[in-house]
């Protein structure tokens, strides 16, 4: 009997290109970016992996393009668009999401935005549950201490991500960790929950981010602060170090029971500030929760636990807020000091972003769309031969050079398998197969963007600087 396996693959591959054509209309910037692959999809946008023209000064690097379609059709959708976009177009800093480019075609139900950014190769998801063995300490502390400093730097101008999690924080293979995803982002003071994306009926739709939402946010609590972020962090950290979600729920009510059993129950403010009473009710319902050990809750079986870890993660992950470790605090922990005893210093996050963000909160629709209209050029409007980046090449090496403060944290770090350390970290970054299936929205754990040979001159010199200047400790270097 004849094979039609060959025969049926044409035919989805043929499906899968058609489908990406249909996707990624850029219009007149066709001229500019082809895409090449779906890498990634969410609840509002998908990504793609484009290549850009040759006549388009690019050092020969792919890109990754986000595609937020219909993106003016809701006041919801637009609002999170600018968001974004006001966010990432002044942003610079080595572990946050590099915003290349950003342009806008029309579509039969409102604007498609369309979002270039660099290429990474994985996601946090992907080196977390596609390790085989469990991940050394010292990468953990690596890891982690690279997203608390994109988080210094966000929260010092009062922004909130509100939507961290394994699969929006990126990785390369050298061991560098960019946030992404700011679709969320918001003002953090003051921030009052009657916007439609804060209903907690709507919550129901976030299924992906409920095991990293803090309890207030959880609850629909009428404020919140940065302190939902280091929540975030807190399960993110227990899940390098278990391979697993610490609290796995899957809808609002099973994600309210475990934090509830495992947490114990929120105090009588927390009770009296919520403001869905349908939840209000859900939790008293409970009755007394007695919280469990942190040993109890972060329980591993095949390794050593590490008491430092665990009491820091007590403290991200306190049910109230106000008694949350804040981003400047965790720096000053044990388990960080440990691994990084030098102090750091950032870039301060430019002001007019926070401006920028306030800007959108409190308007109508209609404003909305003309705001997207005067902050995003149309593909139209893209030059045709010569770059326009929001963020040029130098600006990046920039950004690299600013953190050469950090080498000597790198020198100290304890490297106590140094003789094998090559080996055990590239098993942290087999990205292999089996783990794509379980990613929820990331690229492609198996491709490679930086090998030398497809690198111009210029930008390998760029990147090796960047290595050469960044916090990756030497095992993750030698990959």
């Amino acid at each position: 009997m004849p094979s039609y396996a060959p025969a049926f693959n044409r035919i989805l591959d043929d499906l899968a290109k058609r489908q990406l054509r249909l996707d990624f209309q850029f219009g007149t910037a066709s001229n500019i970016y082809e895409p090449l692959r779906s890498i990634g999809a969410g609840a509002f946008g998908i990504v793609s992996e484009a290549k850009v023209s040759n006549t388009y000064e690019n050092d020969g690097e792919n890109v990754a393009i986000k595609k937020i379609g219909h993106a003016s059709s809701t006041p919801t959708l637009a609002r999170r668009t600018l968001r974004e976009v006001r966010v990432l177009r002044y942003i610079r800093h080595p572990n946050i999401v590099v915003l290349k480019d950003v342009f806008r075609t029309s579509g039969s139900l409102g604007m498609n935005v369309f979002m270039v950014m660099e290429l990474m190769e994985g996601s946090l998801h992907n080196v977390i549950h596609g390790a085989e063995e469990p991940l050394e300490w010292d990468l953990i502390a690596h890891l982690l201490h690279q997203i608390l400093r994109g988080l210094r730097y966000i929260h010092k101008a009062g922004i909130a991500h509100r939507d961290l999690k394994p699969s929006n924080l990126l990785v390369n293979s050298d061991g560098h960790l960019r946030i992404a995803d700011f679709g969320m982002a918001k003002l953090a003071t003051g921030t009052n929950f009657d916007e439609a994306d804060e209903h907690c009926f709507y919550m129901t739709q976030h299924i992906a981010t409920l095991p990293y939402r803090a309890p207030e946010l959880l609850f629909v609590m009428p404020e919140h602060s940065t302190a939902v972020d280091m929540y975030a962090v807190g399960c993110i950290f227990a899940e390098m170090i278990l391979r697993r979600e610490l609290f796995p729920g899957r809808s609002v009510s099973s994600q309210i029971k475990i934090v509830l059993t495992n947490l114990g129950t929120p105090s009588k403010e927390m009770i009296n500030d919520i403001q869905c009473e349908r939840t209000k009710q859900f939790i008293q319902s409970f009755g007394s929760q007695t919280p469990l050990s942190w040993e109890q809750i972060v329980l591993v079986r095949d390794r050593k636990p590490n008491f430092d870890a665990l009491e820091m993660i007590s403290q991200l992950c306190q049910m109230d807020p106000s008694d949350r470790m804040n981003v400047n605090e965790s720096f000053e922990h044990i388990f960080i000091k440990t691994y990084f005893p030098k102090t750091t210093t950032e870039r301060v996050c430019p002001f007019k972003v926070k401006l920028d963000m306030a800007a959108v909160e409190d308007i109508d629709h209609k404003q909305l769309i003309n705001l997207i209209e005067a902050d995003i050029r149309s593909a139209d409007e893209l030059p045709q031969q010569q770059t326009n980046e929001i963020i040029s090449s130098d600006e990046t090496q920039e950004i690299a050079t600013s953190i050469e403060d950090d080498n000597d944290n790198n020198n100290s770090i304890n490297h106590k398998s140094s003789t094998s350390g090559a080996s055990s970290a590239a098993s942290y970054y087999s990205m292999t197969s089996s783990s794509e299936s379980q990613a929820e929205s990331c690229y492609d754990p198996t491709h490679s963007l930086y090998d030398a040979d497809r690198r111009s001159p210029r930008r390998q010199k760029n990147h090796q600087s960047e290595l050469e200047s960044s916090e990756v400790p030497p095992q993750i270097t030698a990959l």
